[in-house]
């Protein structure tokens, strides 16, 4: 692996409940995020607070301050559940509609709030590309890396879609979380991960064709724990599929 590769120095996970945690091995990571203040907690998604507890995890296993790192969010659907309680209020006409379910329903509630929360004035991305979402906010956060910053924090976020809005879906709540950086780390364990890459045939593992950006992102991370080298997929199977070369032989 090259020298344009990214070193990883810490990561984040969790889980619209806390079953769903231990369904997949993360004990005691549901969405709690200590630095979502009450008032904000109380009328915020599961959406946001995933996100914020993802990132506070990373932000912690990393061992840097959230106010010290420019940051990205990423999600295909976003705020999707405050948005189908704005449509169901339209279409019943339960009028007024509210003012803090309209404020919170914009693609980037949660990168705002987590500006405001941990008081960052760093620069906060909102990304949103559907399949392919978790791998191009990768591919920004690699950009950046390799230009403007030095460290960031990358985080993938998607809620339970509401099944009228998008029908048959299997996607679960989750979030995960990366600080990435670009410097050269000395530490003999350090995990590094490549620039990602696509492949225009349809090569992925099938098993991936209904899996969200978020729990495509969770495999990397599967991987990282593990310490387990070699290409990981980060996208869900399709006809351009995403992978990333991860490297934890220092």
């Amino acid at each position: 692996m090259d020298n344009s590769s990214l070193v990883v120095l810490g990561t984040g996970v969790s889980f619209q409940s806390a079953e769903l945690a231990l369904e997949y091995g993360y004990e005691g990571c549901d969405m709690q995020a200590e630095l979502l203040p009450a008032i904000l907690r109380r009328r915020t998604s599961a959406a946001t607070k995933m996100a914020f507890a993802a990132a506070e995890r990373a932000c912690r296993s990393a061992g840097v301050e959230p106010s010290e790192l420019p940051v990205i969010f990423t999600s295909s659907l976003g705020e999707i559940g405050v948005t189908d309680k704005l449509c169901n209020d339209i279409a019943h006409q339960h009028f007024p509609v509210s003012p803090t379910q309209f404020h919170n329903s914009v693609h980037n509630t949660a990168s705002g709030y987590w500006s405001i929360a941990v008081g960052n004035r760093h620069p906060a991305m909102a990304m949103g590309a559907y399949h392919d979402g978790f791998a191009l906010a990768l591919l920004e956060a690699w950009s950046q890396l390799h230009t403007i910053e030095k460290k960031l924090l990358l985080v993938t976020f998607e809620e339970v879609p509401p099944q009228l809005l998008l029908p048959d879906n299997k996607w679960i709540g989750c979030a995960t979380a990366l600080v990435l950086s670009s410097e050269e780390v000395a530490a003999k364990e350090a995990i590094r991960i490549s620039q990602p890459s696509f492949n225009h045939d349809k090569c992925g593992d099938p098993n991936y064709a209904e899996v969200s950006p978020a729990l495509a992102a969770m495999s990397l991370l599967d991987a990282i724990e593990l310490r387990r080298s070699g290409r990981v997929q980060i996208s869900p199977t399709g006809e351009s599929t995403w992978f990333t070369e991860l490297s934890c032989h220092g």
